[in-house]
């Protein structure tokens, strides 16, 4: 098992700095779902682990993590190749005890923002 300190050096910041980010394993320039997974987490190890270990997954295109918790939480995000790709992963995580999990369309917020 990896320590926090070598799974935090295949991160690096996000343009801004609020969050560390990585390809996943599909790729940069792999195409990718507008439904991003969404976790919540008051742990950062276990945030950070959950992450990383969906970042090794061949149907990962992208993921990252806040760098410093608001309210008492961090959050992930979790881009994945397909619709179904992230529905997968969301029925997956969605009892995790420790996670708060959703899924969230882009598409679809985009005409309220």
């Amino acid at each position: 098992m990896l320590t926090l300190e070598a799974i935090e050096a295949t991160f690096e910041p996000s343009p801004g700095g609020t969050f560390m980010q990585r390809f996943g394993a599909a790729g940069e320039h792999a195409p990718f779902s507008q439904k991003k997974l969404c976790l919540v987490a008051t742990d950062r190890e276990l945030l950070m682990r959950t992450v990383y270990d969906v970042s090794l997954r061949a149907d990962c295109h992208w993921v990252k993590y806040s760098r410093e918790p608001r309210a008492g939480m961090l959050l992930g995000r979790c881009f994945m190749t397909s619709d179904d790709a992230a529905g997968r992963l969301w029925l997956q995580l969605r009892t995790h005890p420790q996670l708060m999990v959703a899924l969230q369309d882009d598409d679809f917020v985009a005409r309220f923002r």
